[in-house]
This record gives C-alpha cells, sequence and structure tokens, in this order.
C-alpha cells in the first residue's frame, strides 16, 4: 500500500517573501504600558509578518513596528495585530502579525521588493 499526500490549500491573501532581520517592536498594552520587544522577522507579505520573539504575545494584541524603509536608512512605523502565537521547542514563540491594512501600503510593495532583493 503506498502512501498518499494531502495537499493543504494555501490560506494566505499574499504570497510570503522569506527576509530574515531584527525589528524593534512596541506592545501597545492600555493595562501594562508600552514594552519593547526585539523580534526576528523570518517572512514578510503585503499583509503580514512571521517572525521568533522571547516573549509570548496573545492573538488580538496591538503592536507598532519599526520597520526600515531601504538599505541606506529611514524607518517607517506600521501598526499590526499579533493573529498568533505559539511557543517552539527552544523556548522562544513564533508569531503571526497582520498588518493594519491602512499601513500596509506604506512600506509594503517596492520597498519590500528592494529589501528582499539585496
Amino acid at each position: 500500500m503506498g502512501s498518499e499526500l494531502s495537499f493543504v490549500p494555501e490560506r494566505r491573501r499574499h504570497g510570503r517573501t522569506r527576509l530574515e532581520m531584527r525589528l524593534r517592536g512596541i506592545r501597545l498594552d492600555p493595562d501594562g504600558g508600552d514594552v519593547v520587544d526585539m523580534l526576528e522577522m523570518t517572512d514578510i507579505s503585503r499583509s503580514g509578518l512571521g517572525a521568533k520573539g522571547e516573549r509570548g504575545f496573545y492573538p488580538g494584541q496591538r503592536m507598532v513596528l519599526c520597520l526600515p524603509l531601504s538599505e541606506t536608512g529611514g524607518r517607517r512605523s506600521i501598526y499590526a495585530t499579533i493573529v498568533r502565537c505559539r511557543p517552539t521547542d527552544e523556548g522562544s514563540y513564533r508569531v503571526g502579525l497582520e498588518f493594519d491594512s491602512t499601513s500596509a501600503g506604506q512600506w509594503c510593495g517596492t520597498a519590500t521588493e528592494s529589501i528582499a532583493a539585496a
């Protein structure tokens, strides 16, 4: 008897680009004040990004991400919402963030392609 492969259809609205870089994120927590976290981005799309962090997040939590505009400098603050957070075997957390629709287009698009091509 042979094994069968089953494929799960892609649920993402936009394709991902593998892009590894360190980001600063500020949690917008009304109860605990603003907390700064360093995240290791692993991939990005027009609608969000995947990252690893040292602390856990909860779905629905809001953040401001400080993203570079180009290799030569400049940064853009993008609002995002945590959509998932799972612990890893290494003691870190795998995080999925969705950009706010109003701020995603300000950084993604041509800026994403130019950084990914470098």
